[in-house]
């Protein structure tokens, strides 16, 4: 019902990345691994179909393969009609033996020469050295690896693994057109566990960088520049003569705290492409919040086509109209519990509901409100609203933690123009950092703690 509006909306959100925190306390997975990059690359990926004209298979098997537990050498872990497509050495338990990490990918049941992609999940694997020339089997994951394009719809996402001693590092790139962006995420090994220590992503226009975002766990501090292609010096922050981002000059930078770092498990199970894993969908029980006016045969399941707006190893978020053909009715909040499999319908709002997530034990939304003036003209009439709200899980004590109202100018006022935001948000470190972008004019950057309070302007782009 809603992949289409899904992909409006993320085309509205290009260019800033988020970062929030899960229902335990630690923190969401960055910009590397969020909902809206893996939004965008479904996105691109039916687009490409549709300019294509050809129908592809990107069904996923019901189960995946489990990898032997033991083997002798890396091939043995490669089941059947799976091929190992990328592999790095490292020690990540430090004994002196060389251990590995590598990807596997399935081709897809109607192979080709002219057609090279995968139907299923790629699986990230590493097998560690356990004496007496075997391998064991560390762990299996099928969500941090892109599937990739294939070579007719573009060039595959991935780039080859790295890895050195008790890390390894995952490549990808992607984009469309002018637009383009790399992300890398690195796992380190720490006494039996391996967690996510750093990532790092850049926004190109061309050649030109005009975003770098960077979390190192290890330090506690993210970094976030950005800038306009448009407005900025092109030439100081080309690419192809600097590849240092973190030296280049932006129109807006600033730095975050972060939050607990997430365990490669943790990371898997919030990217946007977990939820097509799950094949044992069931809802016991629906619950409605107090003020949500809507009956059960209105409900919409998180399964009916409907992708979640937010995922963690607990709960997804997802956005649904009470009208599934024009989007003329209200719209709510629903949370699916993964473990009690119950479905509460959290709020109900008039307007659109956007980028819900958890952080810290609340329920964090936005919703953006655009209405036409048809009953009067005059100046410094409110056309556009933008507001983040925060509920407690059952739906309760609602509160407006932000609010922006576009005060249109005089000129668009007689012109009758109604303004077009973009908007997006990040929470970490308890602190929310909003970005506002009113549409061919500026983007506007707001940081705030997490109930609203101590709200100051912290840059503008351009400047």
């Amino acid at each position: 019902m809603r992949t289409k509006n899904l992909f409006i909306s993320v085309l509205m959100v290009t260019g800033l990345v988020f970062l929030t925190g899960c229902g335990n306390d630690s923190a969401e997975n960055s910009f590397v691994e969020n909902q809206a990059g893996d939004a965008e690359e479904e996105g691109a990926k039916e687009e490409s179909e549709k300019e294509a004209g050809d129908e592809v298979d990107y069904s996923t098997p019901k189960e995946l393969p489990q990898l032997p537990e033991t083997g002798t050498e890396l091939a043995d872990f490669v089941p059947e009609g799976w091929e190992l497509l990328d592999s790095a050495e490292l020690d990540f338990n430090e004994d002196g033996e060389v251990d590995y990490v590598g990807v596997l990918g399935a081709w897809s049941k109607d192979k080709d020469q002219d057609r090279a992609h995968y139907s299923c999940p790629r699986i990230l694997f590493a097998i560690v050295s356990d004496g007496a020339a075997k391998y064991r089997l560390d762990f299996q994951e099928c969500n941090l690896i892109y599937r990739g394009y294939g070579k007719k719809y573009g060039e595959d996402n991935n780039r080859p693994l790295t890895a050195n001693g008790t890390c390894f590092t995952i490549h990808a790139v992607g984009g469309s057109g002018d637009w383009k962006w790399s992300r890398d995420s690195t796992y380190t090994y720490q006494k039996g566990i391996w967690w996510l220590t750093l990532s790092e992503e850049t926004d190109r226009e061309q050649d030109y960088i005009t975003g770098y975002y960077r979390n190192d766990w290890e330090s506690g501090v993210g970094i976030r520049k950005r800038g306009n292609a448009e407005f900025r010096d092109r030439e100081k922050n080309s690419q192809e003569k600097n590849n240092d981002c973190a030296s280049l000059e932006f129109d807006v930078e600033y730095e975050l705290s972060l939050d607990d770092p997430l365990t490669l498990e943790q990371a898997g199970k919030r990217r946007y492409s977990a939820r097509s894993q799950m094949t044992d969908w069931e809802v016991k029980e629906i619950v409605f919040a107090a003020g949500v006016e809507l009956s059960e045969d209105m409900v919409m399941y998180p399964y009916e086509d409907i992708p979640p707006d937010y995922c963690d190893e607990n709960c997804e978020l997802y956005v649904f109209n009470s009208d599934d053909l024009t989007f003329e009715g209200s719209w709510y909040l629903g949370m699916y519990g993964y473990q009690d499999r119950t479905l509460t319908v959290l709020a109900e709002e008039v307007f659109p509901i956007e980028e819900p997530k958890m952080y810290k034990g609340k329920i964090y939304y936005s919703v953006k409100s655009l209405k036409d003036d048809k009953e009067g003209t005059e100046e410094g009439k409110n056309l556009a609203d933008y507001s983040i709200n925060r509920i407690q899980p059952d739906g309760s004590r609602k509160e407006t933690v932000f609010e922006y109202r576009y005060q249109e100018t005089k000129q668009e006022t007689e012109k009758r123009k109604t303004p077009y935001l973009i908007t997006s948000y990040e929470i970490s470190g308890d602190e929310i950092v909003v970005r506002v972008n009113v549409y061919e004019e500026s983007q506007i950057f707001y940081r705030m703690k997490t109930d609203g309070s101590e709200q100051e302007k912290i840059g503008q782009v351009p400047k």
